[in-house]
């Protein structure tokens, strides 16, 4: 996987209720289930959006809740509430949400002939039954294309002067378009069953059908035509300037994807070869491709930093067989890293891998402390060292090596204790660490002085003390004048700290997008069939553009499509296009060229955007909207008034610095009014209710029955003949000539009962929190983000508004906070308990703000911002700082028994460790090198360079200001 699996706990709602205004959903639907569901055992937050025909409500639940269990809670909850809804509405239904779910692979079907209701009934049943037998597939969602009808168009007038209607008509229809069981008769010792066929077989016998009405029979074709045409599309899939029908193939939770989608493309060859007369099947977009790339990428980065590291070994100690000793240890914990993984079930993604990767160059670490003791023992000695000479020499640098290990691993056991989805995230990259090294740091002090021993042969004493000689003399002149070593340190100090603060912040670094993704906003209303020619027109000219490879679009949605319907931004009239980029193409340098060739082309009213698609932790960490405030009021007006407060505020306070600003939800729908003539109605014996539901029918059609035709079902939709949306067409004149029942008597037009007039009202209202919310979207000029984010704080302070994940922010941004503070603790107390002082620890850890002289700089030179790699970058340059400090401190301990003088000591000490303390930061540095420059996992990155600039200032500071602290602590270090 790219990404660990984390359960968000988090439950959509849908209700359906067609026919009903947005309005009336919002007041009939989306009160009362809220006010329901507020009850809803572990319920942090609930939001909504009503929309014409229906509801979706999404409610957050508390971190660390099963989104099966809370499921079933709003289940139970559900069905002690529907009923109280009104007469129409279907039972809502319950939904999983993962807001990160993106399809695996996206398989399409498109028809030879161009017939897309065969291409539709290909992928129904034919493609998709084989795709589901593929191991590790889920859900798969089908769209675009469409079926067929039979479509019954009724001439009202006809109907009218024979006391009938619309509605009437599909009666008769569903009447007699029946096959009814008749009896049963036994002969012999058998039973035979007798049946009434009053079903049509096809439209032909369905037009020739004999009904009964008011004034007697009649024949369906003496009131109506009736033919077999396509069904009204409910969603479209566009591939360059082609429709075609697409399959949406998503993974099974915990099923490999990269081996699922190998799987789905052999499926795809063979179905290919079975229909390929028929129609062309074939791969659109598979979403593993990049898994591997960047699965792979790291995994090259991590051998080459490994191969690297072992260089780097081999040169720094001049010995081949010492090199091969200390290089042995990696291979050792990488195995050792994936066997943990695997026993803990966790995923190899690129967290874990991350991980592995970063850890490889701490591994050596000790294996180098622990041979460089032995080096210097015994490496001019004649005689084949002893067991337990070995062992004696060991122990000298056990205790040092164990708190580097410690101190290492106690810095990401906060890791695991940060709240929700961030402590998954990183949490596979914790144990990574943790666990590569600690099978390290056995592997050194069990295994490799057991090597040592078995391999080793005399030869001349250890070179590199010209190395310790220049490290000496100016060790000896830092220790002369440590009040100019420390204002130098400061200054460094402080330059990089400035800065770090001048970086921009983020939550979630990004990698480089290989996709630009397009939203189209058509005008309320719009539906599949208008939308799909533009959409044609718009995907063939974007797949023009220079550095773009292709484009592919879908809008709408089926009935059973849940992954769309569940998602609180989606509606009806939003197109999405998705623009693969060629490689090497930046997004920005297309952005401008994709909205101006698509503007040229889609309606002048559609709302454009081109963005860059989200990181996926940062929407499964909720925190992909940071510029979204959330105007919350007692109504809608309340909520309207707010809102405009907060835009005058915003645009008042952001200047310059604000490219965009958008209200969601967005945009007013127009549409026709019918106001009832009480009078009228009253004296005519017309119901309000009645007159609209035959309106309705005869506008967008009732499906009156099926009939089957050639192995398939097909609805039969009754309309009345060019009244509405049904026909293709219609007008307000039409509508109020519709005839309507007037109580015994013969049906009267909807005129006399009624007045008709265009109007317009909001195409949809969000409440958030049981309040009705408005939301106001802002975007900011590129390079301006942190004086818009100034500017909201100031407009929220003024409006007494909310961000609209102001609790996901404060969550993560002060766990973050916390488990620096933590770590600072336990690091403290894990230093207090290794050399049992209260002082000595907060003189080791005194180093660790050395590390930001390097980090600032490091971080400006790679054009990196501080986000949560880099932070997490920080936690580890904790452990890793001290790791110096606690080796030069060792060896002072030890040189202070035999000398009286504390300077002295501490000067000889650093100067014995300085080998095997640059040694441990060069291959350090060299392992991390191929990670900074890997083009994927943008996390991984941003922490390594972090690591790597901390690391190197660190060090070179550590090895003269240590020394000094050391001595100026007490004559004993």
């Amino acid at each position: 996987d790219k990404l660990p699996d984390v359960a968000v706990p988090r439950v959509v709602v849908v209700a359906d209720i067609l026919g009903l205004p947005a309005r009336e959903v919002r007041s009939l639907v989306a009160l009362p289930l809220e006010d329901a569901l507020a009850s809803t055992k572990g319920l942090l937050r609930s939001s909504s959006v009503s929309r014409d025909d229906g509801v979706v409500i999404a409610l957050d639940f508390r971190w660390g809740e099963d989104p099966v269990r809370a499921m079933g809670r709003v289940r139970e909850v559900i069905d002690a509430a529907w009923q109280s809804l009104p007469e129409g509405a279907g039972k809502p239904r319950v939904l999983p949400y993962d807001p990160a779910a993106r399809p695996l692979v996206v398989v399409t079907v498109a028809p030879i002939d161009g017939d897309m209701a065969f291409a539709r009934r290909l992928a129904d049943y034919d493609v998709r039954s084989r795709l589901r037998r593929v191991e590790g597939a889920g859900a798969i969602v089908v769209l675009g294309g469409c079926g067929s009808e039979v479509a019954v168009s009724v001439d009202m007038m006809k109907a009218a002067v024979r006391g009938m209607t619309v509605v009437d008509v599909a009666r008769a229809i569903a009447v007699g378009n029946n096959d009814v069981p008749a009896g049963a008769l036994r002969e012999a010792d058998r039973e035979l069953v007798a049946v009434a066929r009053g079903r049509a077989s096809d439209a032909g016998e369905l037009s020739a059908l004999v009904a009964t009405g008011p004034s007697g029979p009649f024949r369906i074709s003496d009131l109506a035509t009736v033919e077999v045409r396509p069904a009204p599309r409910r969603s479209l899939f566009v591939v360059g300037g082609e429709e075609r029908v697409a399959l949406e193939l998503y993974r099974r939770p915990g099923a490999d994807p990269i081996a699922t989608a190998r799987a789905v493309r052999i499926a795809v060859l063979d179905l290919a070869r079975e229909f390929g007369r028929d129609a062309e099947i074939s791969l659109v977009t598979d979403s593993s491709i990049p898994i591997a790339a960047s699965i792979g990428n790291l995994a090259m980065a991590g051998a080459a930093g490994a191969a690297i590291a072992a260089l780097a070994l081999f040169m720094l100690l001049r010995d081949l067989a010492a090199g091969i000793l200390v290089a042995s240890s990696i291979p050792v914990s990488v195995a050792a890293t994936l066997t943990v993984l695997a026993a803990l079930g966790r995923s190899v993604n690129c967290m874990s891998l991350g991980g592995i990767s970063l850890a490889i160059g701490m591994v050596s670490d000790n294996a180098v402390v622990v041979l460089d003791a032995l080096s210097s023992r015994f490496s001019s000695s004649m005689e084949r060292p002893s067991a337990n000479e070995v062992s004696e020499v060991v122990s000298t640098a056990l205790s040092g090596t164990f708190g580097s290990m410690v101190t290492t691993a106690v810095v990401f056991v906060p890791v695991f204790l940060l709240p929700g989805a961030i402590g998954g995230l990183f949490g596979d990259l914790a144990i990574s660490i943790i666990a590569s090294n600690a099978s390290g740091w056995l592997t050194s002090v069990l295994a490799l002085p057991a090597m040592y021993r078995m391999t080793w042969s005399p030869g001349p004493a250890s070179t590199g003390r010209s190395l310790e000689l220049a490290y000496r003399r100016m060790l000896a002149f830092s220790m002369r004048r440590p009040c100019l070593i420390v204002a130098v340190s400061t200054l460094a100090v402080g330059t990089g700290v400035a800065l770090v603060a001048t970086r921009p912040v983020s939550f979630m670094p990004v990698d480089a997008a290989t996709e630009l993704t397009v939203t189209a906003r058509f005008p309320a209303g719009s539906d599949p069939d208008g939308m799909l020619e533009a959409t044609r027109s718009a995907c063939a000219a974007i797949e023009a553009i220079p550095g773009i490879s292709g484009a592919y679009a879908s809008a709408g949605s089926e009935d059973a499509d849940s992954v769309r319907r569940a998602d609180p931004g989606y509606s009806n009239e939003l197109l999405t296009i998705i623009c693969p980029l060629r490689q090497g193409t930046v997004s920005g340098s297309v952005r401008q060229a994709v909205l101006s060739v698509a503007g040229g082309i889609l309606p002048a009213e559609t709302v454009l955007d081109a963005r860059e698609p989200p990181d996926p932790a940062a929407v499964l960490l909720g925190l992909d909207g940071g510029s979204v405030v959330a105007a919350r009021g007692e109504t809608v007006e309340a909520a309207a008034a707010k809102a405009s407060e907060v835009e005058s505020a915003l645009g008042s306070t952001t200047g310059s610095d604000l490219a965009s600003i958008a209200k969601l939800p967005f945009g007013r729908k127009p549409g026709i009014l019918m106001t009832p003539e009480r009078e009228a109605s009253a004296s005519l014996g017309v119901r309000l209710s009645d007159a609209a539901g035959i309106i309705k029918a005869a506008t967008e059609g009732i499906d009156a029955a099926t009939i089957e035709s050639g192995g398939r079902e097909l609805a039969v939709s009754v309309f009345a003949m060019g009244a509405g949306s049904a026909d293709g067409g219609g007008s307000m004149a039409m509508l109020a000539g519709v005839p309507v029942s007037a109580g015994p008597g013969a049906p009267v037009v909807a005129a006399s009962i009624a007045r008709f007039e265009r109007g317009d009202d909001e195409a949809a209202f969000a409440r958030l929190d049981r309040a009705d919310v408005v939301y106001i979207v802002a975007e900011p000029i590129q390079g301006r983000e942190r004086q818009l984010a100034a500017a909201i704080q100031q407009a929220l302070a003024i409006t007494d508004a909310e961000r609209s994940d102001t609790s996901a922010f404060r969550l993560y941004g002060k766990a973050m906070a916390g488990a620096v503070v933590l770590v600072l603790a336990l690091l403290y107390l894990t230093l207090g308990a290794q050399f049992e002082s209260f002082v000595m620890p907060l003189v080791i850890m005194a180093t660790i703000p050395l590390a930001m002289a390097g980090v600032g700089p490091a971080l400006a030179i790679a054009g990196i911002g501080l986000d949560s790699g880099s932070v997490l970058g920080l936690v580890v340059l904790f452990g890793t700082v001290v790791n110096n400090a606690i080796l030069l401190y060792e060896a002072s301990a030890a040189k202070a028994v035999a000398l009286a003088r504390s300077a002295v000591a501490a000067y000889a000490g650093a100067a014995d460790r300085v080998r095997p303390v640059l040694a441990t930061t060069i291959t350090t540095v060299v392992a991390l090198l191929p990670i900074c420059l890997s083009p994927t996992g943008a996390a991984q990155r941003s922490m390594s360079i972090a690591l790597l600039g901390g690391l190197v200032a660190s060090t070179m500071l550590t090895l003269f200001v240590s020394p000094i602290a050391f001595a100026s602590v007490g004559r004993r270090p």
